[in-house]
Order: structure tokens, then sequence, then C-alpha cells
């Protein structure tokens, strides 16, 4: 297996003062001389014994010297998951069934187990690190008081999980080869399933929707009975999962919005992959708890069962086993109460998408989608709220060992600058210019892995690690604005396995945006509670408005004569 390079730790100075001219445009005059005399102060008081101590601790591992604080930030969030950090993908199912995706999937899962996958690449050729697809294992988040664990099985499992009906079907999905079943043994197996009309009043799911200590506590009780333990390893160590309902009369929106956020609670929202199937739109999903992989190795992991041409493996009648909870009187009688008071959070989820075709436009060779992208969701900020906020901007440095993403902050003075001349209508290109060989520097940096974010991050664990009081520059309004995302915004580039993707706001005011570049045009899809439903409305139409200026700037109508 390729051998990754550790994420570096940056220079000290040099992220000072990325951090200062990142954190300008989102500051009035007054805050910024308070920031930038809140560096000086922190680069030559405090900062250089941090940098020491994260230096020894970053030279004293083989993995990365963020790893350890990285999961624990996902695992000790104590709110539900889907309206906390899981996301919700539409997989493109070119034109494959239920049965035959489940075939292909397991697949993969059988060539992890005979080391038969490769390392992806990254476009500039670096190989990426593997740790992630750990989870073709079987794995799952469980949950704890205080913070949750993360359990990959510990001899791969050969089962995966149906959800139906409030039932767990486990179903066989590998032989005694550890190969998968011929397709047709998966389709056999979910028309059995189907056909079972028997409805479970305690669905198995439930207990993961109190969200935090209060799963912990009911999830320790049900472990606790001899007779609810097996259910409890099958939920944790199955390859994946599968939930398949009914809900008539979705749109495209409304059914990713209906798969991410589980207002029915028919999803074991602790395990990184459960694919959701709606049997009325024939729509399938991707419902992932997001502590141990990240979306680029989710698109991996769907691309090579898309690639999966459905005729190989042994044919055998399904073997099916279904399971529920032994739950106490009292369990009982909380179920219904748990099932309301998820519901009532997460029906106010919504999601929105809106796509921004080119209508036979062009856009010249090699300007950057994702900085076009970003800046028209600046224009969009601008037109609906009247001022600017920060963005994160998702960026994968999965080419280091056991990296993860690296945030950009795609707000500059340069790409406002651009805007503004977008939304006056008279774009310039040497303004355009700037603009892109700025974000194009800060995106290089994070891929480098120099990003301000994570290094100041850093600087914040190592005073924890020393038990240190831990500075007022970390406590200062600059760098509580840097560190508050008001869009929290990811893409996965283009939409030839998934389409796109849901997640909820990372700040209680702001949106959870993905944006996709489709094959007719630019897709944003927004996620927001329905408190931002005339904001969204804006928003979107600002979107629409700046791309359509952006297209007239490219692509300029012949002058009349």
């Amino acid at each position: 297996m390729p051998q990754q390079p550790v994420l570096p730790v940056p220079d000290l100075a040099e992220t000072c003062a990325r951090y200062l001219k990142q954190v300008k445009p989102l500051l009035n005059d007054e805050d910024y001389a308070a920031t930038a005399a809140a560096v000086r102060q922190f680069q030559t008081r405090s900062a250089p014994g941090l940098q020491a101590g994260l230096q020894a601790f970053a030279a004293e591992t083989d993995r990365s010297w963020l790893i350890d604080a990285w999961l624990e930030s996902y695992l000790k969030i104590r709110t539900p998951l889907p309206l906390a950090s899981n996301v919700g993908f539409h997989i493109r199912t070119l034109g494959r069934d239920l049965g035959g995706w489940a075939a292909a999937l397991a697949g993969v899962c059988a060539d992890y187990h005979h080391g038969r996958i490769s390392a992806p690449q990254t476009p500039q050729g670096a190989p990426v690190c593997m740790a992630q697809w750990q989870i073709l294992r079987g794995a799952a988040r469980v949950p704890q008081t205080g913070c949750d664990t993360f359990r990959i099985a510990e001899t791969p499992s050969r089962h995966i999980g149906v959800l139906h009906n409030g039932f767990y079907y486990r179903i066989a999905a590998l032989d005694e080869n550890d190969e998968a079943y011929h397709p047709d043994t998966f389709r056999q197996a979910v028309a059995q399933i189907l056909a079972d009309s028997a409805e479970n009043p305690f669905p198995v799911v439930v207990p993961c929707y109190p969200g935090g200590n209060q799963t912990a506590r009911v999830y320790k009780a049900l472990r606790s009975k001899e007779e609810n333990a097996e259910l409890a390893d099958y939920l944790e160590t199955d390859l994946f999962h599968i939930s398949i309902y009914r809900e008539e009369s979705l749109n495209a929106d409304e059914d990713l919005a209906y798969a991410t956020f589980a207002k029915q609670q028919n999803i074991w929202c602790y395990k990184p992959t459960t694919f959701c199937y709606n049997t009325a739109t024939e729509r399938l999903f991707l419902h992932c708890e997001h502590t141990w992989e990240d979306g680029g190795t989710l698109k991996g992991i769907v691309a090579l069962a898309a690639e999966k041409n459905g005729g190989k493996g042994r044919k055998a009648a399904p073997a099916i086993s279904r399971h529920a909870w032994h739950l106490t009187p009292a369990q009982k009688k909380s179920w219904p109460q748990w099932q309301q008071n998820y519901a009532a959070q997460a029906r106010k989820m919504r999601v929105k998408s809106v796509v921004i075709p080119f209508d036979g436009g062009s856009i010249p060779k090699g300007t950057s989608h994702d900085a076009l992208m970003q800046f028209l969701l600046q224009y969009a900020q601008l037109t609906t709220y009247g001022d600017i906020r920060n963005t994160y901007e998702a960026v994968d440095v999965s080419h280091f060992a056991y990296g993860r993403t690296e945030c950009v902050r795609p707000v500059s003075e340069e790409s406002l600058a651009f805007v503004a001349s977008l939304l006056q209508e008279k774009p310039a290109q040497s303004l355009l210019d700037a603009a892109l060989a700025e974000h194009k520097a800060r995106i290089k940096a994070a891929k480098t892995g120099q990003g301000a974010n994570r290094h100041l991050l850093g600087l914040q664990l190592a005073a924890k690690r020393k038990n240190s009081h831990v500075p007022a520059f970390f406590k200062s309004t600059g760098y509580q604005t840097f560190s508050t995302d008001f869009l929290s915004t990811s893409t996965l580039g283009d939409d030839a396995v998934i389409i796109n993707f849901a997640f909820a706001p990372t700040s209680p005011d702001g949106l959870g945006i993905n944006y996709t570049l489709a094959q007719e045009g630019w897709l944003f899809t927004v996620s927001y509670p329905e408190t931002q439903e005339r904001e969204v409305a804006i928003f979107i139409e600002a979107l629409k408005q700046g791309g359509s200026r952006l297209l007239v700037f490219f692509n300029p109508l012949p002058k009349e004569h």
C-alpha cells in the first residue's frame, strides 16, 4: 500500500498572515484593527510555545496530528445526527434496480476484502490514504455517554441489513469465499422482504433519534439484555444497510430531504452507509454518518459499484433472518414519544435545488467552475442579506496519511470586488482574473496542508493538551467570525454517479449548500430550516440572476450594427 506523507505543521508567521488576509473582508475597520492587534500579541507571546508543542506532537505520530481531534469533534456531537452532521446523497441509478445495486455494493466490499481495490489518485497523481475505506469491512458509530466511539468490524462481515416496516432483516451478501452473490439472489431477498406484511410497532432504529446521551443510555440498556446483544452487533458490524420505504408524490428535493433528515426514522443513523430506496419514486439515496469517511470516499465506492456489470456471483436462495428489540414495558411506553419528538424537529428541514443552465453557452477553458460557483454564492448572499458572512469550502486532503478535508475561506477582497462589479452589471475581466488567482492560491495552500483554519485549531488543541490557559486570541471577535460558518459549502465535482447531496447547516441561521457541475449547468442544492424559507427563495433567485449575468459576460451577444 502506498505510503502517504503526513500532514505538515505550517509556518506560524505564514498562518497568521493568511488568517488576517482571509478574515479582513468579514470585519469592519474597528474589528479588524482589534483583530490585527490580537494577532500581534498572540504571535509574540503564547503562539511560539504552542507551535513548538504542536510540532513535537506531530513528530511523534505516523498518522495525522489532527485526526484524533477530528474524530472526537464528530463523536462528541450530542444532537440527533441527521440534524447535525450526517449527509444524504442522491445516487444516479443508471437503470439498475435495487437488487442490482445491492449486489454491486456487496461486490465492492468483497473486492476490498480480497485486496482488489487500488488506491485512487488525486488529479495531481498522488495516491489517497485508504483508511476511510475500512468502512467496507462493516462499521458503525457506537453511542456512548459524553463521547461516542467508532467500531470497525474485527472480522469482515458477510451480511447486510435491510430496514423495512420497523424490522431489521439480515441477508447473507457474501458466500463462504467472501464473494458477492448474484444480483438475482438480492432481488429475491428484496422481494421476500417486501412481501412480508408484518409491521413492527417499535421500529428498531428509533433509539438513534433522541441523540447524544439519551441515545447512549437507551442503547446501553438495550445492549445489556442478552437477547438484544446479537442485534446490536449486527447493526454495528454488517457491511451496510438498505432502507426500503414507500413515500408517494415526492419531488426530487423532497425525496432527498426525506433520506437526509429521516423524519420517519427508518435509518440506523449511526451507520456510515445506508442506501435508501423509495419504491414509489424509484430513487436511490445514500445516508452517511460522517465521522469516519468523507464524500470523496463515498463517491469512489459508489463509482466502483456503478462499474460492476451485474452478471457475476453465485446464485443461491437468499438467507434472511428478521430481528427486533426485546423491550421492557417502560421502553415500549417511551418509543412513540421519541418518534414524535424527533419527527417534530426533522419536518422543519427543507431542501431546494436550482440549475443554472448553460443553454449552449461556454466557460473559457481552464476557468475554475468551483471558483465561479463560489462567486455566485457571494452574489446571492449579498443580494439576500445585504452583507457578507463567512463561508466554509471543503477541500479534500486525503492524499495525506489519515487526511480528511481542509477548510478554504473563499470570500476575499478580490472575489468581492468582482462580485460587486457583477451586481452593477459591469463585470471586468481584470477583476475576475484577480479573484480567480486568489481562489486558486487558497486552494493550493489547503491542498498542500498550509490552511490557516486547521493550523489555528491545532494550536488551540496544543493549549488544551498542555492544560494551559487558552489564549484570549481564540475568544476574540475576529477568530469567532473566522471559525463560524454562515454558508457551509461542499462539492463532489460532477454528477456522473452522485447527482447532489444535502446536509444540515452548521450554524443556527446558516445554510448548507452543495454545488455541482451538472451536465446541463451549475446545480446548487440548499438545505435549511423552514424559518429561512423566505430568505432561501430570494437567495435562489439571486443565484439564477447572478448566473445569468456571468454567462452573458462569458458569452456576450453580438453587437447590432
